[in-house]
């Protein structure tokens, strides 16, 4: 239990030390597809609750998933987020 707590921290801590948004949000997609061993994964969690875990303002966070969106790096469809680069 205590090495499953260590991950997390050690995880949410890789994800907040990125300096923008858009690092971020990569960051956390890539970490929850590798554990899925799939580029397509649905989101367990609301988007608020995404961006309070990513530490973003939810409004800037939403804008940065467009523009990823714009630039060909992810497809969303509801929660479900294709990662289409590595």
């Amino acid at each position: 239990m205590i090495i499953k707590n260590t991950v997390k921290l050690n995880t949410r801590i890789e994800i907040l030390t990125k300096k923008s948004i858009r690092d971020r949000l990569l960051t956390y997609f890539n970490i929850v597809s590798n554990k899925s061993f799939t580029k397509t994964i649905k989101l367990d969690i609301s988007l608020t609750d995404l961006a309070d875990y990513l530490c973003v303002d939810r409004s800037a966070m939403m804008r940065e998933i467009s523009h990823l969106k714009e630039d060909g790096i992810i497809e969303k469809s509801g929660k479900r987020i294709t990662l289409l680069i590595s």
